[in-house]
């Protein structure tokens, strides 16, 4: 019973030792600082109004500039 309480033990050490280790190893974060010449406010002629609601509701997901939320810095979850 002592020998498999000790491999139980052993995986559990190098799941979590593999979960740390995985933090420091993750996707690179989708921030520029040049806004593409295919931005709808290059393209179009979009009132202020307007693109104020296309910052706050799509530009997140769909566009270079992504605000990522504290969770995401976890490594399975990003």
């Amino acid at each position: 019973m002592a020998s498999k309480r000790k491999i139980f033990n052993t995986i559990i050490i190098i799941l979590i030792a593999v979960f740390i280790m995985a933090q420091f190893f993750g996707p690179d974060e989708n921030t520029y600082q040049q806004v593409p010449n295919t931005d709808i406010a290059k393209v179009e002629n979009v009132s202020s109004e307007v693109m104020n609601i296309l910052k706050t509701s799509c530009y997140d997901c769909h566009s270079n500039n992504t605000t990522y939320p504290w969770y995401d810095k976890i490594t399975p979850v990003n």
